[in-house]
């Protein structure tokens, strides 16, 4: 049987586990408990209101989980935050799969690539 220890846990709540596969080989595994806090928040929002700011200037789009913004960049190889990856970005908050990432219905398409 594989062991597991974990060897971080971070103060947003990412516990990071250390699992040894019993092969000689190693993985590091990071979690981050999503449902009941950050996903619910979202959908809480998504049906608050449209997510523009009073001047309708700036509009909330999306509550992204560390966990996931971890896993993008290590096992997927993109940064979400950097510009030139607005389009990627956009695409997985547009995607069904994602919905619960979303804090405001729409779809980004082009007129958030400033993201």
């Amino acid at each position: 049987m594989p062991l597991i220890l974990p060897f971080s846990t971070e103060p947003n709540g990412i516990v990071k586990e250390w699992h040894d596969n019993g092969d000689g080989t190693y993985t590091i595994v990071s979690r981050q408990e999503v449902e009941s806090d950050i996903l619910e928040r979202n959908k809480a929002l998504y049906t608050h209101n449209d997510g523009y700011t009073p001047s309708r200037d700036m509009q909330r789009v999306g509550s992204i989980p560390l966990a996931l913004i971890d896993l993008w960049q290590t096992v997927e190889g993109w940064n979400p935050y950097h510009p030139a990856n607005a389009d990627k970005l956009a695409q997985k908050l547009d995607d069904i799969d994602f919905r619960h990432l979303r804090t405001a219905p729409g779809r980004l398409g082009r007129k958030h690539r400033h993201i």
